[in-house]
């Protein structure tokens, strides 16, 4: 049965919590943390826009971003911490820096 209430949950997020082609967690949760990552990184975003940080700025706010992400008592999981770091960059329109892609690992 289709919920009203569903999240639209994007492909980004989806890919990490999904092991051959299957959800890895339950559809609530996973709109859940989604919605939590989500939160995070507008909050960052805006944070960053108020700081008037400029895209010469962007990979050292990006790095502590993630920093802060991954540190107690926040302790997200890496990946989700990856996926706010890159969306807070989409957000802001800065390119992404090149330690984002084994920061996940």
């Amino acid at each position: 049965m289709y919920d009203h209430n569903q999240t639209l949950v994007p492909d980004s997020f989806l890919a990490l919590y999904t092991r051959n082609s299957r959800p890895t967690l339950e559809r609530r949760e996973l709109e859940a943390r989604y919605e939590a990552c989500e939160d995070l990184a507008l909050h960052v975003a805006e944070l960053c826009r108020n700081r008037q940080q400029g895209v010469d700025d962007a990979p050292e706010a990006l790095h502590h971003c993630y920093d802060g992400l991954i540190a107690p008592p926040l302790s997200t999981p890496r990946p989700e911490a990856v996926w706010v770091v890159r969306r807070v960059a989409e957000l802001l329109e800065w390119p992404v820096p090149g330690w984002v892609d084994s920061a996940g690992e």
